[in-house]
């Protein structure tokens, strides 16, 4: 099974809650894409933190061009699932 984990800033030094059930998970074979709209590493001095922050794709850092790029080829692939 896979599934994406969508968390509106990721990882923060509160999060370790998140961690732990993205880390119980794992261990029930569950493949975790991480997905944060943003991150902050600069705020960041655990090392696991900092390891969660190397796995997470931000999407706002992707910027527009990508994210209109990415629609439009899911939309080409899967058009009724678009709609």
């Amino acid at each position: 099974m896979r599934i994406g984990y969508l968390v509106n800033t990721y990882p923060r030094p509160s999060h370790s809650f998140i961690r732990r059930e993205i880390a119980a998970l794992e261990n029930h074979g569950v493949e975790i894409h991480r997905l944060a709209m943003r991150g902050d590493a600069g705020a960041l001095s655990d090392p696991a933190d900092l390891a969660e922050h190397a796995r997470t794709e931000r999407v706002l850092e992707a910027g527009a061009r990508r994210l209109l790029a990415d629609l439009a080829r899911q939309g080409a692939a899967r058009p009724a699932a678009l709609a």
